[in-house]
């Protein structure tokens, strides 16, 4: 298939006439107006353009939040599939059936209003970020001519004091969880660093102890974040979770409950539970907040060694 052309000029060659040059297919190309005098060049070089450039396809905004979900549901993740579909049907609040070629910037703030009055700006500006990427491809399928996102501020957000757990704020924490199962996926979070949808999806085939390593990778029902395989040393304490877990267990999933795959939002709400059973001094503490624990992933990667505080996540993960 033809590429639209990228640019197109007009120069007068020494013959007299007025030629148009355009790219198209990566090659330089030529063609004559017929034209001698630069009026008609132009009329021309604007009946060229119309010929050879495709017409836009005139879609109204609910056609293209149909077929934008056709194509986010085989190239996104389940979570970033919802989110797509929970924004594009906020939107369609502000711009009802418009065609998508009319809608702009004021669309745009119109919408980030009325969410300001709704929900918190965090969670305004990610919403942003969504229509910004579902206009994107919009103009990357020629449908529009300029993402109408574009020059559109972020919500401003108050800054806020860092979320951090403590090692005194993780032991109190780590013994009000009766579960497990569930001690176990908090630890592995602290010791590896990796998101919840990651841990929850980790299946044995992705682990190599011999190697000491984990591999994240997509799966039939899981896409990594940007689509992008990485591999992840485990440290002592890491390894050592994961040998004792693979001599008493079978199954696919590393984390299970009652021997099935568990839900992330399910970790996450047991995860708020027990912070505020544990009477946190910062409550805002959330599942994410274990990323960045970041000190407890520093031990040694030999599995012959545990340090001590390696040695009480093992002993309470237990």
């Amino acid at each position: 298939m033809a590429t639209t052309p990228a640019r197109f000029s007009l120069f007068k060659r020494c013959n007299g006439f007025y030629y148009i040059v355009y790219d198209q297919d990566g090659r330089r190309r030529w063609k004559s107006t017929g034209a001698t005098t630069r009026s008609e060049a132009l009329k021309a070089l604007s009946d060229f353009k119309a010929l050879i450039e495709p017409a836009h396809r005139t879609i109204n905004y609910p056609q293209f939040q149909t077929e934008f979900m056709t194509y986010a549901e085989v190239h996104n993740a389940k979570r970033t599939v919802d989110l797509f579909r929970n924004v594009l049907k906020g939107f369609k609040r502000v711009v009802k059936n418009i065609l998508i070629t009319e809608i702009t910037a004021v669309h745009i703030d119109r919408y980030k209003t009325m969410r300001l009055q709704e929900v918190k700006p965090v969670s305004v500006n990610v919403e942003l970020r969504m229509l910004k990427s579902a206009f994107g491809t919009a103009l990357r399928w020629k449908m529009i001519d300029q993402n109408p996102c574009k020059g559109v501020p972020f919500a401003q957000v108050p800054e806020q004091s860092p979320i951090f757990l403590t090692p005194g704020d993780f032991e109190k924490l780590i013994h009000k969880i009766p579960e497990v199962w569930f001690r176990e996926l908090v630890v592995f979070a602290v010791l590896t660093g990796l998101r919840r949808a990651e841990i929850v999806n980790l299946r044995w085939l992705d682990v190599d102890m011999e190697r000491g390593v984990i591999h994240i990778q997509s799966s039939p029902r899981f896409k990594t974040k940007q689509g992008k395989r990485r591999t992840i040393p485990l440290n002592s304490t890491a390894h050592e979770l994961l040998r004792t877990k693979r001599d008493r267990q079978s199954g696919e999933y590393v984390f299970t409950l009652n021997g099935g795959r568990v839900s992330g939002d399910w970790v996450s709400h047991l995860f708020k539970r027990y912070v505020r059973k544990a009477k946190l001094a910062d409550d805002r503490v959330h599942f994410h907040s274990l990323r960045h624990y970041a000190e407890f992933r520093t031990m040694p990667s030999s599995a012959g060694h545990v340090s001590g505080f390696g040695r009480f996540l093992l002993v309470h993960s237990a």
